[in-house]
């Protein structure tokens, strides 16, 4: 199966580096627009998408609406395609979690595989959650999906499929920016947990 992974467009918090996680934001009309263009821009790609998988995050399901529209698709919601909560630093900038929690951030920033936000979840305990539902996609219908989704949930996808340390710098090899998408082909029963 090929599984198209693609972020939702732009929100208030990602105009502001706001940390977004769990938190329920909407799509600004920046959004709105990116939303639009990577909907013209798969439907134009060749990539015959057989099916659409979306984080129920308003941010995502909406970006998958407005995407679903130019491939004839409706969208499922999937809860576990959710963003991987950040606790406590949601709401915050980058500049100022390092600045209120020093430790847990210089902490989070060497292993989020093992460490968490206070309040939040680790990458390893999202991807527990994230690979059985692409396993699942993987073995569901067609040949081509399409999971609207969320950068952390992406990076870190991207990073266990590529075996590298779950550290900040190597993280940031994936970044995937609002509206854009990544394609991987996914066989489930090749996996190694």
């Amino acid at each position: 199966m090929r599984i198209i992974l693609a972020r939702h467009g732009e929100t208030g918090w990602n105009a502001v580096g706001r940390v977004q996680g769990a938190s329920d934001t909407e799509l600004n009309e920046k959004g709105r627009s990116q939303a639009e263009e990577l909907g013209r821009r798969l439907a134009e790609s060749g990539e015959k998408i057989d099916i659409c998988y979306a984080s129920p995050k308003r941010r995502a399901f909406e970006t998958a609406e407005i995407v679903c529209r130019h491939l004839g698709l409706t969208p499922i919601p999937v809860d576990d395609l959710r963003e991987v909560s950040f606790g406590e630093w949601e709401g915050y900038t980058w500049p100022e979690i390092e600045e209120k929690w020093p430790e847990e951030y210089e902490a989070y920033q060497e292993d989020r595989m093992k460490v968490a936000p206070p309040g939040g979840e680790s990458l390893g305990d999202a991807l527990r959650r994230i690979l059985p539902v692409l396993d699942a996609i993987a073995a569901g219908p067609g040949e081509t999906a399409l999971a609207v989704c969320h950068s952390a949930v992406i990076r870190a996808v991207l990073g266990w499929r590529a075996g590298v340390p779950f550290d900040n710098k190597a993280l940031y090899r994936f970044n995937v920016p609002n509206a854009q998408w990544v394609a991987v082909d996914w066989d489930r029963t090749a996996q190694n947990r």
